[in-house]
């Protein structure tokens, strides 16, 4: 797959030469243009738009700031309507705290991007663009928030990708491709699955003609006083990443009905859990991290499995299987018990798992859930360093008990629960190795952009990628 090479690049020298348009923020207190008239103020803020100033040579486009957050959608605004301009473009950066330039920078980038590689009538020449800040110690912070966004860009590629491109066999050798030398990658095929026991799932992906994998990636740094620190367990213990990767989910014998097309997209977990991967090496982050991403495709076919079938998982429990479309619930969990094999200290798992997620928060916020208060708090905070929202739903025992069935050990689908969202996390909660600090993460409501917004054009978002970023990379576990 190509991957996009945009020609943006940090500069710290004012170039007055041969530049179409500059784009810079408008703080009205603190301003320094003395010169702009006030007849500008009422205009440009009444309607709260970018106003433009034109020259002989070029255009002078200028967005009104308020806040850190609306500062982030605006520079959104601003990639996005960079890549319809055509034209070399100067951008501003905005202030003297180092996370709000990264996040002007990455929002700059992420409203650049747009999936447009099928398009077989559309100017593909791609513009140059300049980053400009006063201080020239910015120059690390602007260049790590290029390949931060970079990355998030690769993976939002991934997931946009149709499922008749990108199956299983093509997805696994991208990664194989394209991970850092640093990081490990075993590829457990169909064989393997089968003979260590991880029917859940196999079971999932019996009526697609593509096999079913179980990806594990393994980044490991750290210092030899950690290795030999006997006293401070955790510090080498590793964190296990379980990512969803179901490359089209249809439903199965549950068919789905309306417009599932964006069900692509039912692999973003994993493709996150890639990217998070790269970037904990790109950043050199000290610690031992496992990445889990079982590749399944959800499909129709005379070997589905039934609704009323039973499974035997990882772990040797039993699951009866009510609903063929609470599919992701199985693999994950399959994961989950197989993450045991490396004594993880904690482990997150993050899924587009229930179109409730979607709905409880209208498409505002991913869900988080787990059994240690703290963490989960750490991640809420991660989330807001990077203008990503997640919030917190019970694990209540009322929950995990309605989990259980009554011809074996558990069902992946309780009807007549409306806690459609909270029962898949609780559903998870029994594949969790025993005393196992554990996240649940379900980005549902957040991975997928059906239409243009004034700040991102249609898509995969990869929300999520750069919280949990942060939270493996300044959170002390």
């Amino acid at each position: 797959m190509d991957k996009e090479n945009l020609n943006i690049k940090y500069s710290n020298i004012l170039i007055k030469k041969n530049i179409d348009n500059y784009i810079l923020l408008f703080n009205k207190k603190n301003n320094k243009f003395k010169s702009i008239p006030k007849t500008f103020f009422k205009d440009f803020i009444d309607k709260d738009n970018d106003k433009i100033f034109y020259t002989n040579n070029s255009s002078i486009h200028f967005y009104l700031y308020k806040n850190e957050e609306k500062n982030n959608k605006l520079f959104g605004a601003m990639g996005k309507s960079c890549r319809t301009l055509n034209k070399t473009t100067f951008v501003f950066l905005h202030g003297n705290d180092e996370n709000g330039v990264k996040n002007q920078v990455i929002n700059f980038m992420l409203g650049y991007y747009n999936f447009d590689k099928y398009k077989t009538d559309t100017d593909k020449k791609l513009n140059k663009i300049y980053l400009y800040h006063p201080k020239r110690s910015f120059k690390k912070v602007i260049e790590d928030a290029l390949y931060i966004a970079t990355v998030q860009n690769e993976i939002r590629s991934l997931i946009n990708m149709p499922a008749n491109l990108l199956n299983s066999n093509v997805y696994s050798k991208y990664i194989k491709s394209n991970i850092p030398k640093k990081i490990k990658l075993k590829v457990y095929d169909e064989k393997v699955l089968k003979k260590i026991g991880c029917n859940l799932i196999l079971g999932v992906n019996n009526g697609s003609k593509y096999p079913a994998k179980l990806l594990i990636l393994e980044y490991k740094n750290l210092d030899k006083s950690e290795k030999k620190d006997k006293k401070e367990k955790n510090k080498s213990k590793p964190v296990a990443l379980i990512g969803k990767g179901v490359m089209f989910d249809s439903g199965g014998l549950n068919i789905k009905g309306g417009d599932f097309s964006d069900m692509k997209t039912d692999m973003a977990g994993s493709a996150i859990v890639y990217g998070t991967l790269k970037l904990l090496e790109h950043f050199n982050i000290k610690g031992h991290f496992i990445g889990l991403l079982p590749i399944v495709e959800n499909m129709v076919d005379a070997n589905s499995t039934r609704p009323g079938d039973i499974l035997t998982a990882y772990n040797g429990k039993t699951v009866e299987i009510i609903d063929t479309d609470a599919e992701g619930r199985l693999i994950m969990a399959d994961a989950l018990a197989f993450s045991k094999n490396f004594n993880p200290y904690l482990c997150i798992d993050i899924a587009t798992l229930t179109g409730q997620a979607a709905a409880i928060f209208g498409n505002k916020s991913a869900v988080v859930m787990g059994n240690n208060n703290k963490l989960i708090q750490d991640m809420i905070n991660s989330g807001i360093k990077n203008n990503e929202k997640f919030w917190e739903l019970p694990m209540w025992k009322e929950y995990v008990e309605l989990t259980k069935s009554n011809i074996a050990d558990y069902k992946n689908y309780t009807y007549g629960v409306s806690a459609g969202t909270i029962m898949a996390g609780a559903f998870l909660s029994n594949f969790v190795p025993q005393n196992t600090n554990w996240l649940h993460l379900d980005i549902a409501g957040v991975d997928f952009l059906k239409s243009n917004t004034n700040n991102r054009f249609s898509g995969a978002s990869s929300e999520s990628l750069r919280s949990l970023f942060t939270f493996l990379s300044t959170v002390k576990l």
